[in-house]
Formats: C-alpha cells, sequence, structure tokens
C-alpha cells in the first residue's frame, strides 16, 4: 500500500509535455487535442525510464509501481480506456485503485473547462461507472471508506 501511496502522486507527471494550451483549454477539445492529452501516460512512463537513476529510492520505493501507475491509470475496466486498451484484472491493482481516485478529485476539483461536483453527485458517478469505467470491487472499497468517514452512508451496489 506505501507503493502505491508514493508512487500515485506521478500518476500524471507526463502531463508536463502537453503544451498549455490544450492541457487548461476552457472549452471542449478538438480530436486531434484529445489524441495529445492521451499521449500523458506514455509520455510520463518515458519521463520515469529517464530519470529512474535520479530518484530517491526512499520516496518511490517501487519504480514498477510507479510505472504501472502512471501508464494505466486510464485504463477502463470495460476495456474502452487508454493508452492500451487494457480490460479487468488486466489491469495493474495499483493502477485501478489510483484510477478511481483520480477521477474523484478530477469531479471534485475546479477546473478552467469545468465547475466542481458536489462530495454526492461525484459518488453518484462512481457508483454508475462500476463495471464500465472502475473495478466493481474497489468501488465497493471506496464507498466503505466513506461509510467509515461520513455520517451519512452512500450505496455501493
Amino acid at each position: 500500500m506505501n507503493h502505491i501511496v508514493h508512487s500515485s502522486i506521478l500518476h500524471d507527471i507526463g502531463k508536463a509535455e502537453i503544451p498549455e494550451g490544450i492541457l487548461y483549454k476552457p472549452g471542449p477539445l478538438s480530436p486531434y487535442e484529445r489524441k495529445i492529452i492521451e499521449m500523458h501516460p506514455l509520455m510520463g512512463s518515458d519521463i520515469l525510464n529517464k530519470i529512474s537513476r535520479e530518484i530517491n529510492n526512499d520516496v518511490i520505493s517501487s519504480l514498477e509501481v510507479a510505472e504501472n501507475i502512471i501508464l494505466h491509470h486510464h485504463e477502463k475496466w470495460d476495456g474502452t480506456g487508454y493508452p492500451h486498451r487494457l480490460k479487468g484484472e488486466d489491469i495493474p491493482l495499483e493502477a485501478r485503485i489510483v484510477a478511481i481516485v483520480d477521477v474523484f478529485d478530477a469531479l471534485t476539483s475546479r477546473r478552467p473547462y469545468k465547475d466542481s461536483w458536489s462530495v454526492e453527485r461525484a459518488l453518484s458517478f462512481i457508483n454508475e461507472q462500476k463495471e464500465k469505467h472502475f473495478d466493481p470491487s474497489i468501488v465497493v472499497s471506496f464507498f466503505c471508506y466513506f461509510n467509515e468517514k461520513a455520517s451519512k452512508p452512500f450505496p455501493a451496489q
């Protein structure tokens, strides 16, 4: 678990290679711009491989876990994600965990192209995406966390 926690901070490192005009565009992306955005996991993997000799292993104790997170956090349980269209348990566990946290953070944060969602709306979306975008067992675990922390339980069916 510590490997995942420490490595997850690097999940979007490839976005450093994306032009700011695309990354912070306030409106919808063109198909060309979307393709560029979808390259960031591959760019991130390349960055990690180039700097791996320089990384303090006390900070990132497992480069394999870090690379799996960087490369696969946009894969989807149903196989429609990117960059490799992995499906189900072919997606590394650590990437499946970070994917749900990344989406929750993206939904509940304000972005140049959208307002932030309420926690309830984001949780509802995550529940709707169970078995599509997300591993159903991780959705259940994610909701269990909220049920432990919140006074009102959220459904995870």
